[in-house]
């Protein structure tokens, strides 16, 4: 459901509100350890995870939304030595947010208290539908993340030549 421009002016007012950064994606921090990828949603949350020198995303798990989530993506920060996650930001095929686009910019501010890392955004429109497509024999939702995760390398690696 797309929301109306008096309702993305509400988010967008909320989110200076509460100081979120609209532009997350656009962060320029470099970091030397793995880079998490997480492709959010309300009963599934998909896992990448890149090499550590950052060129290369590999699915990694599929966790299930519970209580624990937060802990349960922190603890593989931490075995996976991650200094840094990347976030699919659900945006509307024009570019516009949404009402899902709010409750994942809500999941990031909160994934960065927990964790204490940098949580940066990656457009994920049509991950979901390449993910199916790609017949990798992995979860859905875990093969989106390593598309989000992999955009987002891309696209780095492409800002730095």
């Amino acid at each position: 459901m797309e929301i109306d421009n008096k309702q993305n002016k509400k988010i967008n007012e909320e989110m200076n509100y509460l100081g979120i950064d609209q532009n997350l994606s656009d962060k320029k921090i470099e970091t030397t350890g793995k880079i998490l990828g997480v492709d959010f949603g309300t009963k599934n949350i998909g896992i990448a995870i890149s090499d550590s020198g950052q060129q290369q995303a590999f699915v990694y798990d599929t966790l299930k939304m519970s209580g624990m989530l937060f802990e349960d993506i922190k603890k593989i920060c931490l075995e996976e030595a991650a200094d840094k996650i990347v976030v699919g930001l659900p945006l509307g095929m024009s570019g516009e947010y949404t009402e899902k686009t709010n409750e994942v910019i809500y999941f990031v501010e909160a994934l960065e208290k927990v964790t204490g890392l940098m949580v940066v955004t990656e457009d994920e429109r049509l991950t979901s539908v390449q993910a199916n497509k790609t017949g990798s024999g992995h979860g859905r939702d875990e093969e989106a993340a390593r598309i989000i995760l992999q955009q987002y390398l891309d696209r780095r690696g492409m800002n730095n030549l």
